[in-house]
């Protein structure tokens, strides 16, 4: 973090400065919002995961088993962090031994039940056939559920013992009256869905995921002298057009000793932004203390967070990999 100058007067920035900097920034469409771009990247949700090099998809019991296999295969080997393949994803019957697998078991369900239901129908019609009444009156109905539940089973090969179990409970209902338009959604294609997402659950659960947002800033300047609120509002006004010198603008008004929460929660997202997230962290807990628990920094507090530890696993992985490798 950078030393502060306590105490300076930012009045003494130039006006003329100011007034340039808030023309310059005027160009920019007033459709784009007051944000920094963040690049991160979130944990696996599987603390015992990050070690995992090779995985192997093994058995899954139920009619709709090897779709899930299936579909887990090709949402793991399509995982890929700065550009490098997760996971080995080696084939259930292959004499490759890998270092975890999966395993499990699907069933779905389908049951269709007749019930009764209110609609808006036409009660009344004129001479020429068109509806000049409605009520709502019930009707027969019928109401299909579909229930599906998928159990997933991570197995480590070198100890046996299991490091992931994870139970994937779905359910979809759908009710079709007398005189509906629609038809009831073909099951195979609903099944079908919820089995797709049950392997982006998992994946989700067992590799890191990289990710890039646009994270508003703080614009408050409430308890800022005019020269000190006109100069934050002409770095607000950059971020539009050049993100980079909006940063550079806030950093300025750092050194010169404005105090605020507004200005430590964007040099917090300045610093994530550039990568530097032991910086933006403590940027965070001094915004923290103008306003313990404000959401914004809060959320960016743990947004930095996993990333840092995201950052952390990924190095030990690569370590590993690469000692394995001699």
């Amino acid at each position: 973090m950078n030393d502060r100058i306590r105490g300076m007067d930012m009045n003494k920035i130039l006006t003329t400065t100011i007034t340039a900097l808030m023309a310059i920034a005027g160009l920019a469409s007033a459709a784009q919002a007051e944000v920094l771009t963040i690049d991160g990247m979130t944990p696996a949700n599987a603390a015992e995961f990050p070690q995992i090099q090779s995985v192997a998809i093994e058995r899954f019991g139920g009619r709709d088993g090897r779709a899930l296999a299936f579909e887990l295969e090709d949402s793991l080997a399509a995982v890929t962090i700065f550009g490098q393949p997760y996971f080995d994803v080696i084939g259930g019957r292959s004499g490759v031994q890998s270092d975890a697998s999966l395993s499990g078991n699907v069933t779905a369900s389908v049951e269709q039940y007749d019930t009764v239901a209110k609609r808006r129908r036409c009660v009344e019609r004129n001479d020429e056939d068109e509806c000049v009444t409605h009520e709502y009156i019930k009707v027969d109905c019928l109401t299909r559920t579909i229930d599906f539940r998928a159990q997933v089973r991570a197995t480590r090969y070198r100890d046996g013992r299991s490091i992931y179990t994870e139970s994937f409970p779905d359910r979809a209902e759908q009710t079709i009256c007398f005189g509906d338009d629609e038809g009831f959604a073909g099951s195979e294609s609903v099944i079908r869905t919820m089995v797709s997402q049950t392997a982006s659950a998992v994946r989700n659960d067992l590799a890191p995921r990289q990710y890039r947002q646009d994270i508003r800033i703080l614009e408050s300047r409430k308890g800022m002298t005019k020269a000190e609120g006109e100069f934050f509002k002409a770095a607000i006004k950059m971020t539009k057009t050049n993100q980079a010198e909006a940063c550079r603008m806030w950093e300025e008004a750092d050194r010169n000793g404005l105090v605020h929460i507004s200005l430590s929660y964007n040099l917090g997202l300045c610093a994530e932004q550039r990568g530097d997230l032991e910086t933006a962290l403590a940027f965070y807990e001094e915004a923290d203390r103008f306003s313990p628990g404000k959401y914004e920094v809060t959320e960016s507090s743990q947004r930095a967070s996993d990333h840092r530890r995201a950052l952390n696993e990924w190095e030990l992985r690569q370590s590993e990999r690469t000692g394995n490798q001699r």
